[in-house]
């Protein structure tokens, strides 16, 4: 049965997988023939008959909106995720771009993975957020921290000239929130702690020009990130490195953000994005279990025996080569 309702043209059958709307065809499921046959009934009623549906009628059909709603949902829910997905890696690949493009323009030498308060060098590649006049926020501040809060420390980083779009350095699914300020971090990424980070302290283990970067199109700069506290410390990511354990086993340390389902984005020292589907139940419920606790205070931990994949992914991706530099 054919049904013309103003510019809206429904074909049912038993087994319908269409919707018709102006023209266009869109999968929507089998529907059950029970529910052809109410809707049929119900329309030759309705026209026929100038009477108003009965309440029976209405529940009825408000039955069937449900159902497909249920049917609509996943699929719709799915495509909002795969859109921040490719949002999340466009912006990513931006800030990549422009790491890069710093580099070429200070003679292979590159910037500092760490904010204003971690580096004095006035190389850092973003800014401690700080309200219009100056003041400096703290990251465990109870007073909102804002996004304008967090734009304004972006303007003052050397990434900022060569991207200057606000909404590059923030994922659309990052949704989580300080345990502090209860809002969400504008800043969803930290860059690898390796490159150039905190070299007051550690001025051995570092990269400082891009020539020393093997293969930069395996080594990441940007890793999606996400502490509970108002933003992520120093702005960095860091993992439990070789060089950090005095030459023991690597380990997890920083905390990752799964923003996509299984997967995170990771921008790379060549420019490009790349979004990684995470392979071990370890790596995920690590996440989760920081976020559950509330905590502050990052340890550095080891998968169990057989849940060593995405450790040893990140291993490989970490820019530094601890012995081999």
């Amino acid at each position: 049965m054919t049904i013309f309702w103003g510019k809206m043209t429904f074909s049912l059958q038993q087994y319908a997988h269409t919707m018709r709307l102006d023209g266009r065809v869109r999968f929507i499921g089998p529907v059950p023939s029970t529910l052809i046959r109410i809707i049929c009934r119900l329309w030759r009623g309705a026209t026929m008959n100038k009477k108003a549906f009965t309440l029976i009628e209405l529940l009825v059909v408000i039955a069937i909106i449900a159902v497909l709603m249920a049917i609509l949902m996943p699929a719709l829910t799915l495509a909002k995720r795969k859109a921040a997905g490719i949002t999340c890696m466009a912006g990513v690949k931006n800030l990549s771009v422009g790491w890069f493009m710093y580099m070429e323009g200070n003679d292979g030498k590159i910037m500092s993975a760490d904010d204003d308060a971690a580096t004095r060098t006035g190389e850092f590649w973003i800014g401690v957020p700080r309200k219009i006049d100056g003041t400096l926020c703290n990251i465990t501040q109870i007073a909102e921290v804002t996004d304008e809060d967090e734009i304004r420390g972006i303007e003052v980083g050397v990434l900022f000239p060569y991207v200057k779009n606000p909404r590059a350095y923030h994922c659309p699914a990052d949704k989580n929130i300080s345990i502090y300020d209860k809002t969400t971090k504008f800043v969803s990424y930290g860059l690898a702690h390796c490159l150039n980070g905190r070299r007051q302290l550690d001025n051995k283990n570092q990269i400082k020009n891009f020539n020393e970067i093997r293969q930069p199109s395996r080594r990441y700069v940007f890793v999606e990130s996400s502490e509970s506290r108002n933003w992520n410390s120093s702005h960095h990511f860091i993992m439990g490195a070789p060089e950090y354990n005095n030459g023991g086993p690597w380990q997890w340390w920083g905390p990752l953000a799964i923003n996509h389902g299984d997967s995170s984005t990771l921008g790379y020292c060549d420019g490009h994005a790349e979004i990684r589907k995470w392979r071990d139940r370890y790596t995920i419920e690590r996440v989760d279990k920081l976020w559950e606790t509330g905590a502050t205070n990052y340890g550095k931990d080891s998968p169990p025996s057989g849940q060593v994949e995405d450790l040893e992914f990140m291993a490989e991706g970490w820019a530094f080569r601890y012995g081999r530099q």
